[in-house]
C-alpha cells in the first residue's frame, strides 16, 4: 500500500465516519434528555385549599405529606420529589384553572390534594381526557368510586358513604328511631343523606326530616336550629366540616340541643381540627370516621407524636390523609422505578398497595379505586383536660359497594 493511500481517506470512508460521527453527534442530546428526564425531580402539583373555610384542611394535608416526603428523604424512584402547589380556593372554576396550570404549564408529572367533592366532581372529565393521574388526598364524592370511575383518579381518603353507612346502623339501635339529617347543600351532603338513610332505615329508623344550609358558608345558623328542635327527633345526623362545623356545633350548644337531643355525625363534624373552637357543646357527640387521635396503634402514636412536634398542633385526620397519600406515591415510584413516562405503569401498580396505617389497616381496593379500611364509632369525651374523640367500638372494615345499591 502506498504512503498515499495509507495517510488519506478515500471518499467511500470519510463519508462512512463522517455518518457516524454525525450520528453519534445527533444522539447525545436526546440521550442527554433521557438522562435529565430519569435523573431530574419527580414535580407532583399538590391542588387544595389554602383559603376560606378549608385552609386548615389543606394546610394539615400539606403539612403530613412533606413530613412522610422527608421520612424517605424526599426520593422515590431513585428521583427527587419537588412539590409544586395551588389553591383551589374550593371553587371549582378556579380548581379547573389551577388544576391546567399544573399539567399544563407546570408539567407536573401527577396530581395530589382536592378537599370538596364539589371541586372533584368538576375535575374528573379533565384528569379523564388528559390522562394525568390524580391521587384525591380528601374529597369523597361517591360517583368517583362508582358511576363516573375513571383509571385516573384513585383515593387515599374514603368515599362519603363509607364513616356514614356503618353509623345507620349503630344509631338506630343504640340511640334512638326518628332522625332529623342537616347537611350543607353539596355532593357531600347528598351522599351524606343517602348513605346514613339507607342504612338507618334498614335497622328499623326512620328519616322524618331533612335539611340542606347554603355551602360553603352557612350563614346565620339560628333558622336551622330552630328547625330541629321544633322537630323533636330522637337523635339529629350531620355533616358539616372546616368553619362551618364549628358554627353549627356553636350553635346546636348555644340554643340549648346539646345534651338533649342527641348530635351525631361523619367525623369531620368535630375532628381534631375544630375541636378546640367547638367547645362544650361538642361533649358526647357520637361520630364515624377511619381515624381517631386516641386510636391504639404503633404507628399511630409515632405518627402523632411527629406531627405535634413538627407542626405544634395535634394531628387531624386530613393530615393522616396527606400523610397516606405521600406514602402512596412513593411506594408507587418505586413500584414503577421513577419511570412517570408510562401513566399506565403508574396506575397498575396502585391495587397492590397496602400497610399498616395511623387510621389502622390500609389497602388500595382495585374495583372502586378507594381505600379498604376500618370505620370507628368515637365520643367526643374529656381526656386529660381537653377534648377529643375516643373510640368506642370498631365498626369493622368497610369496602365501598361501588355502585348505588347502598346508599
Amino acid at each position: 500500500m502506498s504512503q498515499k493511500s495509507s495517510s488519506q481517506l478515500t471518499r467511500r470512508q470519510f463519508l462512512k465516519v463522517a455518518g457516524v460521527t454525525a450520528a453519534g453527534l445527533a444522539a447525545t442530546p436526546l440521550l442527554s434528555a433521557c438522562r435529565s428526564v430519569a435523573s431530574g425531580p419527580v414535580k407532583i402539583g399538590v391542588l387544595l385549599p389554602y383559603s376560606d373555610i378549608y385552609a386548615v384542611l389543606g394546610e394539615s394535608i400539606t403539612d403530613a405529606m412533606r413530613m412522610y416526603f422527608e421520612e424517605v428523604g424526599n426520593e422515590a424512584g431513585g428521583r427527587q420529589i419537588e412539590l409544586i402547589t395551588e389553591d383551589t380556593e374550593i371553587t371549582p372554576d378556579v380548581a379547573q384553572q389551577k388544576a391546567r396550570k399544573l399539567v399544563e404549564q407546570d408539567e407536573v408529572d401527577l396530581v395530589a390534594g382536592v378537599v370538596s367533592s364539589g371541586v372533584l366532581m368538576a375535575l374528573r372529565d379533565y384528569f379523564d381526557s388528559s390522562k394525568k393521574l390524580l391521587i384525591c388526598a380528601n374529597a369523597g364524592a361517591n360517583p368517583i368510586s362508582r358511576s363516573l370511575k375513571t383509571p385516573y383518579i384513585w383515593r387515599t381518603s374514603f368515599t362519603n358513604w363509607q364513616p356514614n353507612w356503618p353509623v345507620g346502623t349503630w344509631a338506630a339501635e343504640n340511640v334512638g328511631k326518628r332522625a332529623y339529617i342537616s347537611v350543607p347543600d353539596y355532593a357531600a351532603g347528598e351522599n351524606t343523606i343517602t348513605a346514613f338513610t339507607n342504612s338507618f332505615e334498614a335497622a328499623g329508623g326512620e328519616v322524618i326530616g331533612v335539611q340542606r344550609t347554603p355551602f360553603p358558608n352557612m350563614g346565620d345558623p339560628a333558622p336551622f336550629i330552630a328547625e330541629l328542635a321544633d322537630a323533636a327527633p330522637d337523635l339529629v345526623y350531620a355533616f358539616y366540616s372546616g368553619g362551618a362545623a364549628v358554627t353549627f356545633v356553636k350553635a346546636y350548644g348555644e340554643f340549648g340541643l346539646a345534651g338533649k337531643i342527641p348530635l351525631m355525625s361523619s367525623g369531620f363534624m368535630v375532628e381534631e381540627d375544630v375541636l378546640p373552637a367547638e367547645g362544650e357543646a361538642a361533649l358526647g357527640v357520637f361520630s364515624g370516621l377511619h381515624w381517631a387521635l386516641l386510636l391504639d396503634n404503633p404507628e399511630n402514636k409515632a405518627f402523632t407524636a411527629a406531627y405535634k412536634e413538627r407542626t405544634g398542633r395535634d394531628a387531624n385526620v386530613f393530615a393522616v390523609q396527606g400523610y397516606d397519600t405521600a406514602r402512596v406515591i412513593v411506594e408507587m415510584l418505586n413500584r414503577v422505578e421513577g419511570d412517570t413516562s408510562d401513566v399506565q405503569k403508574m396506575i397498575d401498580a396502585l391495587p397492590g398497595i397496602s400497610f399498616d396505617s395511623p387510621r389502622g389497616p390500609f389497602k388500595m381496593d382495585a374495583k372502586t379505586q378507594n381505600p379498604s379500611q376500618h370505620i370507628y364509632l368515637r365520643e367526643v369525651q374529656e381526656v386529660d383536660g381537653e377534648l377529643h374523640n375516643v373510640v368506642i367500638e370498631d365498626l369493622g372494615e368497610i369496602t365501598d359497594p361501588g355502585d348505588d345499591s347502598l346508599g
